[in-house]
């Protein structure tokens, strides 16, 4: 309970004019000061054993290591900047999945599919417009995740680093990452690499931005996301109860009253248009 207010009171707070500004005054330094530990790493080979100095700081010297790798930088840059980076821009992971489920919580991953499994169809804040029908274009210091082997779960994970064209005009991804098996040598290391934005192997983002893209949100859900709307149908005086974060019957009653006041659909559903309706209404 604590939790989801610290973190609702946080988005408001970051979501006021003044404070706006500096909020991404420090995720900007935050992302640099990240990939600047980062270029410093490139070259970091493991041993023959598969030892790494990310893998030992993690707790697990000799496990597959580009996650760690990932959250070592942050950590690095926190020490050197001041800031907070990791639990706050960047997730403490030890696995692909533990990082894609930080983002998600936090309403900061958007698929390839524009469909998130549990929750629903993905839209952008700006426009309402479906990820499905305006693929992402990642930004500098996202996370990238991979799935190489078909197996239904995210195997990998990098940062991208910045975006370029090819000569056809495709979008080109570049990355800096530890560990890449499939196109990396062996031992493997840190090195820079490049996917063109359609590869087959992307499966997703986790962002360093708040409002870039939303998820349709129903009975069932349960992530900070939820929290925040439970926080902006209390602005509006539609929800009394907790804002625990867990979209239940009450939360989607609540959903419903707001959306016949707003002259939409009244399904119960918090889909694009209802959030967006929804957040300018509360005044976030």
């Amino acid at each position: 309970m604590k939790r989801w207010i610290c973190m609702l009171a946080l988005l408001l707070t970051l979501y006021t004019p003044g404070a706006q500004a500096t909020a991404q005054d420090g995720r900007e330094a935050g992302i640099e000061a990240v990939l600047a530990v980062c270029v410093e790493e490139l070259g970091y080979t493991a041993t023959p054993g598969g030892y790494s100095k990310y893998g030992e700081w993690a707790g697990g010297a000799y496990k597959e290591w580009c996650s760690e790798f990932v959250s070592w930088c942050a950590q690095q840059a926190g020490e050197r900047t001041g800031l907070q980076l990791l639990d706050v821009l960047y997730p403490m992971q030890a696995e692909c999945q533990t990082g894609v489920d930080w983002f998600i919580g936090r309403g900061r991953y958007v698929t390839i599919t524009g469909e998130l499994t549990g929750y629903g169809e993905q839209w952008y804040w700006e426009d309402g417009v479906a990820v499905a029908e305006r693929p992402y274009t990642p930004s500098r210091g996202d996370l990238i995740y991979i799935e190489w082997y078909k197996y239904n779960r995210i195997d990998h994970v990098g940062i991208v680093e910045y975006l370029s064209r090819d000569v056809d005009g495709a979008i080109l991804v570049h990355t800096i990452e530890g560990n890449n098996k499939i196109l990396g040598p062996e031992p493997t290391n840190v090195q820079r690499y490049t996917y063109r934005l359609d590869d087959a192997s992307i499966r997703g983002y986790g962002l360093t931005r708040d409002f870039v893209v939303g998820t349709t949100l129903q009975r069932g859900a349960e992530c900070g996301a939820v929290a925040t709307l439970q926080g902006w149908l209390t602005a509006t005086g539609d929800f009394e109860g907790e804002q625990t974060g867990y979209f239940g019957e009450v939360t989607e009653q609540a959903v419903r009253a707001f959306q016949q006041r707003q002259g939409l659909e009244p399904s119960g559903v918090a889909d694009a248009a209802t959030q967006r309706a929804l957040r300018e209404a509360a005044g976030a």
